[in-house]
């Protein structure tokens, strides 16, 4: 069994550094409440999810299923996620990557520099933009980030080179329900032969 979800978390840990380099991420989330629609470029590739964001948890609900999975749900606090295949009405529970963490704080991980380019209104926040330059594997790497002046919130990063991007549109800062980050009644685990014939 153990050896299994070690192959279902290879495989969605494969997708996830498709998505997102890992210079784009950013350090351990903040305490935060918010929903948005989430657009993540990569190259030709673009993700769409709707989020919850709730302290350390974590909602993701796909226009187009990813990895087989239309939902998944972050759990820092129980160190795992659900993946959850809606069609099937079954779930997998898989390790947290890094890739799973959502990214939240304007401080992104490696970052050694941070120069204010200037303010902009952007999705409907005042922001201020940033030019950050990030070290990653002994080079460097600069993009652009727009940072809610009330919330600190990263709404859009952009790659200076433009392959890549992240973007929280329709953006509201609201508690969110505890319901959202819970394993829905009336799942079953996936059969394992099943999935790893796939």
């Amino acid at each position: 069994m153990e050896m299994w979800k070690r192959r279902i978390s290879a495989r969605w840990l494969l997708f996830c550094l498709a998505s997102i380099p890992i210079g784009g991420l950013t350090q351990a989330a903040m305490a935060l409440d918010f929903s948005a629609e989430r657009i993540v470029k990569n190259g030709k590739s673009e993700v769409t999810a709707h989020v919850n964001a709730k302290d350390d948890r974590w909602r993701f609900e796909f226009t187009q299923p990813q990895g087989g999975a239309s939902i998944i749900i972050v759990r820092m606090d129980r160190r795992s996620s659900w993946l959850i295949l809606s069609k099937r009405r079954q779930y997998l529970e898989v390790p947290i990557a890094k890739d799973h963490q959502l990214a939240v704080s304007e401080t992104m991980e490696g970052e050694v520099s941070r120069e204010l380019v200037g303010d902009e209104t952007l999705n409907g926040y005042p922001t201020e933009l940033f030019e950050v330059t990030v070290a990653e594997n002994g080079e460097t790497r600069q993009y652009y980030q727009w940072v809610t002046k009330v919330q600190r919130f990263p709404v859009k990063t952009v790659s200076k080179q433009g392959q890549w991007s992240e973007e929280f549109r329709h953006v509201v800062f609201t508690k969110q329900s505890s319901f959202l980050f819970e394993l829905p009644r009336r799942l079953d685990w996936a059969n394992p032969t099943a999935e790893t014939q796939h």
